[in-house]
């Protein structure tokens, strides 16, 4: 995508885009692993890009991939994260709360790409 830039693998590394003053003013978009983590990671990236806009991390993507799961080893110890919209706190929520099953855990990568793309050029 013509003039985009893509940061990945920064897990909790996120604090690094506080040094980063061009992406501030960028259009950025957030795709991570639905699973506390990956919530937890969002949040804080929001400490630095407050209007950071996540795709792919919603009930229905959960529910989609549900043969694609597996466990998340340590869920995130925070029970609430106060950067998170209504609906990724709700998804959190019933996450740490085992509502769909023991630590549930879909790692992004298991997205079909296809879908991932059309998705990513819905929202760029």
């Amino acid at each position: 995508m013509p003039g985009s830039v893509v940061i990945m693998q920064l897990g909790y590394g996120v604090d690094v885009l506080g040094h980063l003053p061009w992406v501030t003013k960028a259009h950025c978009i957030y795709w991570g692993d639905l699973d506390t983590h990956g919530f937890a990671i969002l949040n804080r990236a929001r400490n630095y890009l407050p209007n950071l806009k996540s795709v792919l991390m919603d009930e229905e993507t959960l529910h989609g991939y549900r043969d694609m799961w597996v466990e998340e080893r340590n869920q995130h110890s925070a029970e609430t994260l106060h950067k998170l919209t209504d609906s990724e706190q709700r998804v959190y929520q019933a996450i740490k709360r085992n509502s769909w099953g023991q630590n549930v855990r879909l790692e992004q990568e298991r997205i079909a790409w296809d879908v991932a793309w059309k998705v990513l050029q819905e929202v760029i």
